[in-house]
């Protein structure tokens, strides 16, 4: 299984850019039914956005986003 998280971060670091990289986490729903969405920034720019059930899947599928506009 692909951890694009960690992909995106190596890319960003290969081209010196890893600081502009941020995520900006939220919820809804009560917490044993929670719903995450997480947004992955760089340089501010949202460049993907994940919505999943576990915040560790948002997050990956926010990288994934982030990680095809930037090879694109």
């Amino acid at each position: 299984m692909t951890n694009y998280a960690t992909s995106l971060h190596n890319l960003l670091q290969a081209r010196q850019q890893a600081h502009l990289l941020s995520y900006a986490e939220s919820s809804t729903g009560p917490s044993s039914e929670a719903v995450w969405t997480v947004e992955c920034k760089i340089a501010g720019e949202v460049k993907g956005v994940g919505v999943a059930g576990q915040k560790a899947a948002a997050k990956q599928a926010a990288a994934k986003q982030a990680l095809e506009a930037l090879k694109g």
